[in-house]
């Protein structure tokens, strides 16, 4: 099938296929004949990086490893409780799970999912120690659980427990899921 219009060249179409070209050729030239040579020192930044484009080859030999530094001696310890207490009566703290630990500097992460058998305003406390981390969270009345996550970080002199309590406002309630993670971290350095 032939073309019924005639190709026709216009001083639009010839301009945009010049720019093209030296655009183009702009970039190739400077991917050959830029380095590291041409680049002032301490003028790269970390915007100036694409991510992901570095490995650890680029970095300097020992910059990742060192014989100076001292392996660490973290440990990890768990209380899992999967359900309980339960129909608990609102009011007061009541426990739901301990940890007793060995002294050292710890990391401490909770969790509990709690449920209620009535539109409820919950709480619950992660204690260690003297620290207290408290989270609220409301419940539903048709018995959804609902996660409450607590973490705080403490150093423990001496042999101690790490404790989670909860408590509800108005209807009984119950917690399920329940988990106390406590990681020892290693505070001596090489």
């Amino acid at each position: 099938m032939r073309l019924k219009g005639r190709f026709r060249l216009s001083f639009t179409n010839v301009l945009v296929t010049v720019a093209l070209f030296a655009a183009l050729a702009g970039t190739s030239y400077a991917a050959v004949r830029i380095s590291g040579k041409n680049i002032k020192s301490n003028s790269v930044t970390g915007s100036d990086i694409r991510n992901g484009s570095l490995a650890k080859k680029d970095f300097g030999k020992g910059l990742f490893e060192s014989a100076k530094a001292a392996p660490l001696s973290s440990a990890a310890f768990e209380a899992d409780r999967p359900s309980g207490p339960a129909n608990v009566s609102p009011g007061d703290y009541v426990t739901v799970a301990t940890l007793n630990v060995q002294p050292g500097a710890y990391t401490i992460f909770a969790k509990t999912d709690l449920s209620s058998n009535s539109l409820d305003a919950s709480r619950c406390q992660l204690a260690a120690g003297s620290r207290i981390e408290q989270s609220a969270r409301g419940l539903r009345s048709n018995g959804t659980a609902e996660a409450q996550n607590l973490q705080l970080a403490y150093t423990f002199a001496a042999p101690g427990s790490i404790t989670l309590s909860c408590k509800t406002s108005d209807g009984t309630w119950s917690a399920n899921d329940t988990k106390i993670l406590a990681i020892r971290v290693d505070s001596q350095q090489g």
